[in-house]
């Protein structure tokens, strides 16, 4: 059965092109669905024909083929009322028919929780870094737990990783973790994330883990189907295993080996340099944005990378945030998390109970 959806005046209606062999009444319902494209045309039905062609080609570059382009048909009427020169007026009605992504990419900005979360490793010597200065310049780190080989395939632990770990994990850092992948399918991604999921699994970790997808020498030569299942199989093992999870990549990669549908399901960290105040990238929702990789810390005389966090995972996991609720408040007083339902939305997408917080701004206002 075949369905399209309409909307006629904001409300929702459905209809069914019914397969003649399940009619059993004497009516019986014929139709041609040898080329769609021609019965939209037939009906005077505009659409965004390359919208579609886009969806069909991501549609057969999986190989399994396993998920149907997620569109529906959206009907909208709209009246218009245009006085005459008599006084009379005169109603006229059109409509404009177009194909509508049920899943469309976000186009609100934000407000980050955490604006100082650094990821290194074993390229931040230890030797270089006084912790007790870095610990308190930052909101969190993201540290490389390990690398694949391109070459061999080998996995192995990032030579500092347990040095970073361990002393901003003493000094109550909140910490994630990413791998560097070169999987380009399921089964050596779950190698991987078995991999760090052994070497963190008794650690304390507040922030998400992520697999990395950059890589050139072997993911580059895979196709989007592959490597969105690939990043997918990595996801949701440690998913399984209690963990946050998500997807690292930059805009050029993201956009040819990642489907929307994966990046908008699963925690998704963009790194984008070019932008200011806020990316620009609008293919997928993201819940990270890397946004330099020249940020300085104090305590470490190099560049390090830094990201905006737009959840407060610390609060989200445990209950307790790194952020204090004054400053929250005086965040949101201050406007920077919009007004009415725009804040409502932000911070419950934060991971706040909404009541609580809008309390706390209530007293606030009411003390001062």
């Amino acid at each position: 059965m075949t369905s399209f959806k309409y909307k006629i005046l904001g409300v929702s209606l459905a209809f069914f092109v019914l397969n003649p062999a399940s009619v059993f009444a004497a009516e019986v319902i014929k139709y041609d669905d040898s080329d769609l494209d021609q019965v939209f045309v037939d009906n005077d039905i505009e659409y965004d024909k390359k919208a579609v062609e886009d969806r069909k080609a991501e549609f057969l570059s999986n190989p399994n083929k396993t998920v149907a382009p997620d569109y529906e048909v959206e009907k909208v009427i709209i009246t218009e009322e245009i006085t005459e020169e008599d006084g009379e007026i005169e109603k006229t009605v059109t409509t404009e028919t177009h194909l509508k992504d049920k899943n469309p990419a976000p186009i609100y900005s934000k407000t980050p929780v955490y604006k100082r979360v650094v990821d290194i490793s074993e390229h931040q010597n230890p030797s270089n870094i006084n912790y007790d200065k870095f610990a308190s310049d930052i909101d969190g780190a993201i540290l490389r737990s390990s690398i694949t080989d391109a070459e061999t395939l080998d996995i192995r632990n990032d030579y500092q990783v347990n040095k970073h770990y361990n002393e901003l994990n003493n000094r109550k850092v909140p910490i994630g973790f990413y791998h560097y992948s070169r999987a380009v399918n399921p089964t050596e991604a779950i190698k991987e994330a078995n991999f760090v999921y052994q070497f963190i699994k008794n650690k304390n970790v507040l922030l998400p883990v992520y697999i990395d997808i950059e890589d050139n020498k072997r993911q580059a030569k895979a196709d989007k189907g592959a490597i969105s299942e690939t990043a997918e199989a990595f996801v949701t093992f440690m998913q399984a295993k209690g963990y946050t999870s998500g997807i690292y990549s930059y805009p050029w990669f993201a956009d040819k080996y990642l489907t929307r549908d994966v990046k908008n399901k699963y925690e998704f960290w963009i790194a984008d340099y070019d932008s200011k105040d806020f990316t620009s990238y609008n293919k997928s929702d993201f819940t990270s944005w890397q946004f330099t990789n020249q940020a300085r810390v104090d305590g470490y005389n190099g560049n390090v990378d830094m990201s905006m966090l737009y959840k407060d995972y610390p609060y989200m996991k445990t209950g307790f945030s790194r952020k204090p609720m004054n400053v929250l408040v005086e965040e949101i007083i201050a406007g920077k998390w919009g007004i009415g339902a725009e804040r409502q939305r932000r911070l419950v997408y934060a991971g706040y109970n909404y009541d609580i917080i809008q309390k706390a701004v209530n007293q606030r206002l009411a003390n001062a």
